[in-house]
C-alpha cells in the first residue's frame, strides 16, 4: 500500500475538499496562513477564523503590522483561539528572529528551511511543514492527527512524524502526471501535497467520528487494508 494508493481512492470517492481554507484562491491570504499555524494549536477551526478576522479588522494583515503591535494588543486580537497569552508570545517571537533574518517576505519564502523554523519556539513539525508547503510552495506533504486516523485504520503504525509523512509521499512523487489527470488538471507536486493534506482532513471530517468510521468510509478504505 501507498500513499498515492490511498490518494487515488479519496479522489474515485469524490470527496469535496476545494472550500479547505489554505488552498491558494480560498479566503485566507499567505499571512493569515502563516498566523493559523500558531492560532490553530490545541482548539477548532472555528475558533482560529474569528481570531483572524479580528486581525483583518485591526489592520493587522502583514509581518510588519505585528512588529508595531504591542504583545497585550495581540493577545486582545486572537483571544478566541485559547491558549491566547502563549500564541502572542510565539507569533511575537516569530516577528523578531524574521526580522533579524529577512528582509522581506518573498525573501523569506524563498530562502527560509525547515531546520530555521523548528528553532522557533511553538513552531512543531507539521506547523513547519505548513509553512513550507502552503506559503513556499516547497514539495512537503504535511501530516496530521487526521492523517495518523487513516494510517491506523490501514494498519500502518507509525512511530514518528517523518514516519507517517514518508507512508503519506510514498510513490506519490512518480505518479504525480497520472494523478493530475484523475483531478482533470495539470499539478505541480508542491499542489498534489496540498491537495492530498485538504483531501485527508475532508475525507476524516466527514467520515469519523471519534475514532468511530462511516460505512461510506469503511467502503472507501477498506480495499486499501493490507
Amino acid at each position: 500500500m501507498s500513499g498515492y494508493e490511498i490518494f487515488k481512492a479519496l479522489i474515485y470517492a469524490n470527496i469535496e475538499y476545494k472550500d479547505f481554507d489554505w488552498l491558494e484562491g480560498n479566503n485566507l491570504s499567505e499571512f493569515e496562513i502563516l498566523i493559523s499555524v500558531v492560532l490553530t494549536q490545541n482548539t477548532n477551526w472555528k475558533n482560529v477564523l474569528k481570531a483572524l478576522a479580528n486581525l483583518k479588522q485591526a489592520n493587522i494583515t502583514k509581518i510588519e503590522d505585528l512588529s508595531n503591535l504591542n504583545t497585550q494588543d495581540l493577545v486582545l486580537l486572537i483571544k478566541p483561539s485559547g491558549f491566547y497569552n502563549t500564541k502572542a508570545k510565539y507569533i511575537k517571537n516569530f516577528t523578531q528572529k524574521y526580522f533579524q533574518d529577512f528582509n522581506s517576505f518573498e525573501f523569506f519564502k524563498d530562502e527560509v528551511d525547515r531546520e530555521w523554523l523548528l528553532n522557533i519556539k511553538g513552531f512543531g513539525q507539521e506547523s513547519v511543514d505548513g509553512i513550507l508547503n502552503y506559503i513556499c510552495k516547497k514539495e512537503v506533504l504535511v501530516v496530521d492527527a487526521y492523517s495518523a486516523k487513516i494510517a491506523n485504520y490501514l494498519g500502518c503504525e507509525c512511530q514518528s512524524y517523518d514516519e507517517l509523512a514518508d507512508f503519506f509521499k510514498k510513490d506519490i512523487a512518480k505518479n504525480q502526471q497520472k494523478l493530475s489527470i484523475l483531478l482533470k488538471k495539470e499539478c505541480r507536486l508542491y499542489e498534489l501535497y496540498q491537495i492530498f493534506h485538504a483531501l485527508i482532513v475532508s475525507f476524516c471530517k466527514i467520515h469519523f467520528q471519534g475514532k468511530k468510521l462511516s460505512a461510506e468510509g469503511v467502503a472507501i478504505l477498506e480495499p486499501l487494508k493490507f
